[in-house]
């Protein structure tokens, strides 16, 4: 039913605190234990109150009030609770949309997400040093394979790398790729009686997934040092290394 809720004399009138409609859809509702309820809906913004009626001729008899005092007093404490209600709604549950900066807004989330990313990133630049149950030599020996046959075809690749990586035995090594403090991507030297060049874990991700521009490195580094073994590591052959290097990968990409 709809109406409005005033007091006899009218001193008195309920009205919502949104919009200030006088106008009310009055639902009377009962509890579990008898307990009377009723929900005020306003006509105009669908604004709601839910209160406990009370027993009227009840606290009429065991008070001095006046039945005219005592629906004023209730209006009263009705509109003040629906106040009170109303902007507890507005300050917890209608918060305002934030207008700091989305760098401030976000600050926690990209921190997270640069904290997991970087965690990601050791943990798979450093798989080879945990000796992953994962891990195939035959797939990452073809791999190799692969890339040397892809040097062969460069116009740009030295000639005499070439002749090495036709003449000395290039291999896979699962041995443990860290020499003293820091780690080792390839060896190479006099094995067995005969030249070898061994390419470790390292040049690979996890899964045996090359890693394309260090593998290249490693190859182009070991095949360096057995075409001209009397350079050692001066900038020579550094200068070398990275000219080789970059016309391989030039050329690959």
């Amino acid at each position: 039913m709809s109406s409005s809720i005033s007091s006899q004399n009218e001193d008195a009138t309920l009205h919502c605190p949104s919009c200030s409609e006088e106008k009310f859809r009055i639902v009377p509702m009962v509890g579990k234990n008898g307990e009377r309820f009723v929900k005020i809906n306003c006509h105009n913004c669908g604004e709601h109150l839910l209160f406990q009626a009370p027993e009227i001729q009840e606290i009429l008899t065991h008070t001095t009030n006046t039945q005219k005092n005592w629906e004023t007093e209730q209006i009263k404490s009705l509109q003040q609770e629906w106040k009170e209600w109303l902007k507890w709604k507005q300050r917890h549950l209608n918060k305002p949309v934030s207008r700091k900066p989305i760098l401030t807004k976000y600050a926690q989330w990209f921190l997270a997400f640069l904290l997991l990313a970087s965690a990601i990133f050791f943990i798979l630049d450093r798989w080879h040093l945990l000796y992953p149950l994962v891990e195939n030599p035959v797939v990452r020996q073809q791999k190799i394979i692969q890339y040397t046959e892809a040097l062969l075809e460069i116009p740009c690749f030295p000639s005499i790398l070439k002749v090495k990586i036709r003449t000395v035995p290039i291999h896979y090594t699962r041995e443990r790729p860290v020499h003293q403090n820091w780690i080792q991507y390839g060896e190479t030297g006099v094995y067995w009686g005969e030249e070898h060049i061994k390419i470790h874990r390292s040049n690979f991700w996890f899964f045996g997934w090359a890693k394309k521009t260090q593998l290249v490195n490693t190859l182009v580094h070991e095949l360096r040092h057995r075409s001209n073994p009397e350079l050692g590591h001066n900038p020579k052959f550094k200068e070398l290394v990275e000219n080789d290097t970059q016309c391989a990968l030039e050329y690959m990409n």
